[in-house]
């Protein structure tokens, strides 16, 4: 099985449709038609079933798959090993990341880094959603940034900072005269249970702020009002900036939303403990890192130090 064998026929399978797959390759659909069909007689066997224009991969096809993904992954790693090695100065680096964290930690960054590597190029997978997976199953990330309270076993990864997570409200909010300073906390303190009557924005389980607040309201025994659930950090922050009700955040978010939006808003400490977000950089286990990626970990780490996270 070739290098470039392998590339044709995930991408057949990741597409599940010949010309999108041909169109992702820069070929045209006839040639990767052809490429199949040849393929597929020299096997002996199909790889894919053909439903309409839908491409299912046969067993043997998955089978294939497999091993495909295998030889595509040691060719990246192969290319960015000899370009670093090479040419030291030029290549790419694909990052995955939430878009609030892009927003605030790869954005302030980025400056200093094209000074140190002028000639590479950064391209960042931003979602709304938990990105950690792509770093699993996507082997051109190279980089996939998020928080976390749980570290990951099946990863590797570099920790970068951490944050206070902090309760946002509207300065507006009554509530808000009640908070006091307490050691140990950022900002001001108050106890959570005395919104057990303001409604809640959350942001879903499965991300790592709606996991901490689920762990919050079972510390202090409460059952809020829930007004909206969203995967959209920067909406819930917002949202409660505007004193919609209570939201939950990273303090980094929320200090970046407060410049661009200036709206009468506070963040408040909260917690029977310091509630802290570890910010960290993972990646596939033993895969090899350019140096201008560890570069760039650096001054990420820099970064945060200076702008006031707990290293």
């Amino acid at each position: 099985m070739e290098l470039k064998e392998a590339r044709y026929i995930l991408a057949i399978a990741k597409e599940q449709n010949i010309s999108k797959a041909a169109e992702t390759l820069f070929i045209s659909q006839p040639s990767l038609s052809k490429y199949l069909k040849n393929l597929e007689l020299q096997l002996g066997t199909r790889l894919f079933d053909r439903i309409g224009s839908r491409y299912s991969p046969t067993y043997i096809g998955e089978r294939y798959i497999h091993y495909a993904e295998k030889i595509v992954e040691y060719g990246i790693e192969w290319d960015i090993e000899f370009d670093d090695i090479m040419h030291q100065n030029h290549g790419r680096l694909n990052i995955a990341i939430p878009i609030m964290l892009g927003n605030s930690l790869i954005g302030p960054t980025l400056f200093n880094f094209h000074k140190q590597y002028p000639n590479v190029t950064v391209n960042m997978l931003e979602e709304v959603n938990f990105v950690a997976e792509h770093t699993l199953t996507d082997h051109t990330v190279d980089l996939t940034f998020y928080n976390v309270h749980e570290f990951p076993t099946n990863l590797d990864y570099q920790i970068i900072g951490k944050e206070e997570m902090v309760l946002v409200l509207s300065a507006h909010n009554p509530l808000v005269s009640l908070a006091e300073k307490k050691e140990g906390y950022g900002y001001p303190w108050i106890d959570l249970s005395l919104l057990s009557k303001e409604p809640f924005i959350l942001l879903y389980p499965d991300q790592n702020t709606g996991g901490l607040a689920l762990k919050l309201f079972k510390d202090y025994h409460m059952e809020p009002d829930i007004l909206l659930h969203t995967r959209n950090s920067e909406m819930s922050i917002c949202l409660a900036m505007e004193g919609l009700g209570a939201a939950f955040a990273p303090e980094s978010y929320y200090h970046y939303l407060k410049k661009r939006e200036p709206k009468e808003s506070v963040c408040l400490s909260i917690g029977k403990e310091r509630m802290e977000n570890t910010l960290i950089a993972a990646y596939q286990k033993n895969r090899y890192l350019p140096k201008y990626a560890k570069a760039y970990l650096d001054i990420l780490a820099n970064y945060c130090s200076e702008a006031h996270y707990e290293s």
